[in-house]
């Protein structure tokens, strides 16, 4: 009888880990060139929602908890999957591309004591679900196999090795594509390179296989045939077919798996009560987090670990990256960038919130309004065409329309004090450095230079003259 594996592909709850990862060891084959993927991005680190696909899998099967931690890559990957895996796993180079189980046998020479059991997996599988490998990893356990492997019967196993069977359904081998009969090409039981070893036989059969296929390799699906002429008896565990199993080796598989990637987030999204008002143009990064009631409107993009509070409103057509949104706020038509926003804010139509802005409660920031690297206090407004720049604004303070904080004076960037309750009027100009005293007004038209103290009025424009008839001498001067 075949043994099969029944997975809730819907839920993690679907699957009880009760296993002691420590003893097992993870070896993660990414020294695949990825000439198909047509890209100067390794195809493992390629971005999808905010983070490499590879950093799926690995946070999907809970990769940190496992023993001793491998990933095997090409030379030409080294330095950039040493910065970005090499705290967490040991980085493994496979000098010569000779196939995968060459590159699984990499790693004997750091194989520590302590690890009876190891999981191999190929990089490119961002979608393969947590709750599928630890079912597989228990059942291997519990029947103490030598190799086992996961199968499934594909509707369309084209690309995937074919699994062959005797009569008495006792997995033969893994035949690769390129090597298939016509007959074998028929078969619908594929490998889904997913395998489990014990240490032992896994040095073994690792270290006998041979390259005699069509591509001169020497492959780790041949580790069954080995097995079994080996002595060994060879596990194959069938799983019901499922996404879950998309290889990412072509720009259309790429997209594949970005699309599904989005369609979880957004359902898990919808499971914690956001509302989502158009999905197909709403795109929302793998690590945002959202409380209930939120709503998002057409056009959304919202990226990083973006924080969005219960109750805002996001959209339609705003970008949020890195940024956090409280509760009851809106974002409409607008960027926001490494920012802040306080509860009931209100930003947009049309502004731009640049890295180190910091917006209190009830701030309004409106139509063409630009702020960076600015703390802006609470129930302040700057409501129309400004630019407030490396400035500190206190409480209920008026921005007047066209008010822009000049803070870079050719060399460095200068700061801006605007106090509590200040009424600056349209169309100024501040100095910086300068200090806008509490309660202080500033006159429309105005460039201040100089210090407002508290509670005065600031003038800074020049006198203005009045030529009388100037327009009519113009007109008849015109028509002479």
């Amino acid at each position: 009888m075949v043994p099969q594996i029944k997975c809730d592909f819907g839920s993690r709850s679907g699957v009880v880990k009760n296993m002691d990862l420590s003893r097992w060891g993870l070896i993660v084959l990414a020294a695949g060139e990825g000439k198909r993927m047509r890209s100067s991005i390794p195809k493992v680190l390629l971005p999808a929602w905010g983070k490499p696909i590879i950093q799926y899998l690995l946070e999907e099967i809970e990769w940190k908890e496992f023993g001793q931690r491998f990933l095997v890559v090409s030379p030409s990957m080294e330095d950039l999957m040493q910065n970005n895996f090499g705290q967490e796993m040991t980085i493994v180079v496979q000098r010569e591309p000779k196939g995968t189980a060459h590159a699984a046998s990499t790693v004997f020479p750091l194989i520590q004591e302590g690890i009876d059991w190891f999981l191999v997996l190929y990089a490119d599988m961002p979608l393969l679900r947590g709750e599928t490998i630890f079912s597989f990893l228990s059942q291997a356990e519990e029947k103490h196999s030598p190799l086992s492997f996961l199968t499934s019967i594909a509707p369309r196993p084209a690309g995937f090795g074919r699994v062959v069977r005797d009569e008495k359904g006792e997995p033969l081998g893994i035949v690769e594509e390129k090597d298939c009969s016509p007959q074998e090409k028929k078969i619908s039981e594929v490998c889904l390179g997913v395998f489990a070893f014990q240490r032992e036989p896994f040095r073994e059969i690792i270290s006998v296989i041979d390259n005699r296929n069509a591509q001169k390799e020497y492959y780790l699906t041949d580790a069954v045939r080995v097995a079994r002429e080996r002595g060994y008896r060879p596990e194959a565990f069938v799983v019901e077919w499922d996404e879950q199993f998309l290889n990412v080796n072509t720009p259309a598989d790429f997209s594949k798996a970005i699309l599904i990637l989005k369609e979880r987030k957004i359902a898990s999204l919808w499971d914690e009560g956001v509302k989502i008002l158009d999905p197909s143009t709403t795109y929302v990064d793998w690590d945002v987090v959202m409380e209930e009631d939120v709503w998002l409107y057409p056009g959304v993009v919202i990226e990083g670990k973006s924080v969005i509070a219960k109750g805002a409103r996001i959209g339609p057509f705003s970008r949020v990256s890195e940024s956090r949104v409280g509760r009851n706020s809106s974002v409409e038509y607008s960027v926001v960038e490494e920012s802040f926003i306080g509860e009931e804010v209100k930003v947009g139509p049309f502004s731009h919130l640049r890295p180190g802005t910091k917006l209190e409660r009830g701030v309004k920031v409106g139509n063409f309004v630009e702020v960076k690297n600015s703390q802006v206090g609470e129930e302040t407004k700057a409501l129309h065409l400004s630019y407030l720049g490396d400035a500190q604004i206190g409480k209920k303070v008026n921005i007047g329309a066209g008010t822009i904080t000049c803070n870079y004076d050719g060399v460095k960037k200068n700061p801006t004090f605007i106090e509590d309750e200040v009424f600056i009027g349209s169309n100024n100009s501040l100095v910086a450095p300068v200090s806008i005293g509490r309660g202080a007004y500033t006159a429309a038209g105005s460039t201040i230079t100089q210090d407002v103290p508290p509670y005065s009025l600031g003038i800074g424009r020049a006198r203005q003259k009045n030529i009388e008839d100037w327009a009519k001498r113009k007109i008849r001067r015109n028509k002479d």
